[in-house]
């Protein structure tokens, strides 16, 4: 038999469990922008289940980079339709 591909969502979590100390020692606001990028990713787990056989890192910061930019866009909009 062939190997079997770990899911998307167990190899994040090993991820996201491998990145415990480093987010621990964040100061409050900071794990709190770590928290909401870490949720950005779950949100976009199909997409990042799209690359079964890369490594978690790749697409893990592709979902964060699309979280990050769409609300700076959405912060651009405002500016603009306020300015």
């Amino acid at each position: 038999m062939g190997r079997t591909v770990r899911t998307w969502r167990n190899r994040l979590e090993e991820k996201v469990d491998y990145w415990r100390g480093f987010k621990r020692t964040l100061r409050p606001r900071e794990r709190e922008s770590m928290e909401k990028l870490e949720a950005a990713v779950r949100r976009r787990s199909s997409a990042c289940g799209m690359l079964p056989l890369s490594d978690e890192f790749e697409p893990i910061v592709l979902a964060m980079l699309i979280d990050v930019e769409m609300r700076l866009s959405a912060l651009e909009e405002m500016v603009i339709k306020d300015g």
